[in-house]
């Protein structure tokens, strides 16, 4: 046998099929870094989640954790969520169904700032009494829309999309804002649709075409100003998509001349991280204005998740690799992938902690967990690349998929662990009937997934998927293919 190319690999869905027709859902790929490693690359599978607390509100919007305490934004309630599972209400919201933001100005301040419905609050951590202070009915700037809320430098800093401002609070006191310590573009043309506040000083003002950076040059009243560098040539396709990434900035970008592309920006230098497969799908997308993003640190890999909710798509790109996959919530009612329901993210008790979007379930998410939320199964699925060679045709008589074998379940579903195979003869077009095949009851290690008699084609795609809940880990595959006459 011999090995099969790049079955091991990431998503890549290019305009035509016969193109190429990758696919790499709810697996990821990691590069093995020993030299004496028996494979370069694997398959390992996404974290599965499990329930760590739950609340009566529907719909998570926003997590935070500092100094061992952790909150989060569910329906039209502020919660503070504890380390044994328990939750407490915190105060009010308002829901518009959007993302949230919760800042924090450290020590010096010991207070939060929200915003959420277009108000702002903020949240005294020393008597966890939340009062509303910016917008209508607040004690401050009360016409002022809270877009998107960050702090540094012991400010608080609200940015109000409507009118392309944004504004400070006192420092270390986020009960007081001035409404004449405000700022608003005056460099690039595009209005700010966006802005994020990063972990080491910045700004991030996002227009639809430019962005800008701007940091604290130590001015009096206003400490703020635009770094005379930090003018850039890509605006922001979605308001929430922003987050960081460790030292970068990534977003979901577009241009003056059009089109998607999702950028990287370490310091002033944004890269393209998207690939032309990807910003070719996301540019037949109807909407894709209310993407969001989310990052989050796991074992080596630094994930940015990129959720389309109204086109139900969630694309994943680990900064460590370069690569993309796909994440998605298993629908077996609809035979269908919903975007990954898990979506607002924070590390609090030595835990990842995750927000369900749609319920109000706060999950545990860990590779150790091997069930989607609610308990759903999680659908995992790769589609490699064609078995093609200068159009002639190939009889491909045997495949194995090299895997870890030997990990089913004591009982239940898992007990015999099954690899579900399809095949299309035409490059992705059509496909055939599935074949099954086990991957070993606990403790046969040493099982072997085989696939026979595979037929004579001249493009054939193959695409196995699992879903019984063991840690599936793929970590290549071979064929025994030979080159038939004409």
């Amino acid at each position: 046998m011999a090995q099969y190319p790049l079955f091991v690999n990431a998503s890549y869905q290019s305009q035509s099929p016969i193109a190429d027709q990758e696919a790499l859902i709810n697996w990821y790929v990691e590069q093995m870094e020993s030299p004496g490693a028996t494979v370069r690359t694997a398959l390992y599978p996404t974290p599965g989640v499990e329930a760590f607390a739950t609340v009566t509100q529907q719909g998570g919007r926003a997590m935070f954790a500092q100094a061992g305490r952790c909150f989060a934004v569910v329906g039209q309630k502020f919660y503070e969520v504890f380390s044994d599972g328990t939750t407490t209400i915190r105060g009010t919201v308002v829901d518009d169904l959007l993302p949230a933001t919760i800042s924090s100005n450290g020590d010096g301040g010991l207070e939060l700032f929200i915003t959420a419905g277009g108000l702002g609050y903020t949240y005294d951590l020393q008597t966890d009494t939340l009062t509303q202070t910016v917008g209508a009915g607040g004690t401050n700037l009360t016409s002022t829309v809270a877009s998107f809320g960050g702090s540094l430098y012991g400010y608080f800093v609200v940015f109000d999309a409507t009118d392309s401002r944004f504004y400070i609070s006192d420092l270390l006191d986020g009960t007081t804002w001035d409404p004449t310590q405000f700022a608003e573009r005056t460099i690039g043309q595009d209005p700010w649709v966006s802005m994020y506040v990063s972990s080491y000083g910045q700004i991030w003002l996002f227009g639809g075409q430019t962005t800008e950076v701007w940091f604290n040059n130590g001015t009096s009243p206003f400490p703020f100003a635009p770094d005379p560098s930090g003018l850039l040539p890509y605006g922001c396709a979605a308001p929430y998509s922003v987050r960081e990434a460790g030292d970068q900035i990534v977003w979901l970008a577009t241009t003056s001349n059009g089109g998607y592309q999702v950028m990287a920006a370490k310091g002033f230098s944004p890269q393209r991280i998207s690939t032309y497969a990807l910003e070719n799908t996301i540019g037949s997308y109807a909407t894709v204005d209310d993407a969001y993003g989310e990052t989050y640190n796991d074992l080596g890999h630094m994930f940015y998740l990129l959720t389309f909710p109204t086109e139900q798509q969630t694309w994943c790109y680990d900064f460590r690799t370069g690569l993309w996959h796909e994440r998605g919530t298993w629908l077996a009612e609809d035979n269908a992938y919903d975007a990954w329901r898990p979506q607002w993210h924070c590390f609090a008790f030595n835990k990842h902690l995750i927000v369900d979007r749609e319920t109000g379930t706060i999950y545990h998410m860990s590779k150790d967990f091997a069930l989607d939320v609610g308990g759903r199964p999680i659908r995992r699925l790769r589609r490699a690349p064609a078995i093609f060679l200068e159009h002639s045709k190939l009889k491909v008589s045997k495949l194995e998929v090299f895997l870890e074998s030997g990990l089913g379940t004591a009982t239940g579903q898992g007990e015999n662990p099954t690899l579900m195979l399809r095949a299309s003869p035409d490059g992705g077009k059509t496909w055939g009937v599935e074949r099954t095949a086990t991957a070993g009851a606990m403790g046969n290690y040493r099982t072997r997934c085989l696939f026979w008699r595979l037929g004579q084609v001249r493009n054939r795609v193959f695409e196995i998927s699992v879903s019984d809940p063991i840690p599936w880990r793929i970590l290549d595959a071979f064929l025994d293919v030979a080159q038939e006459s004409a």
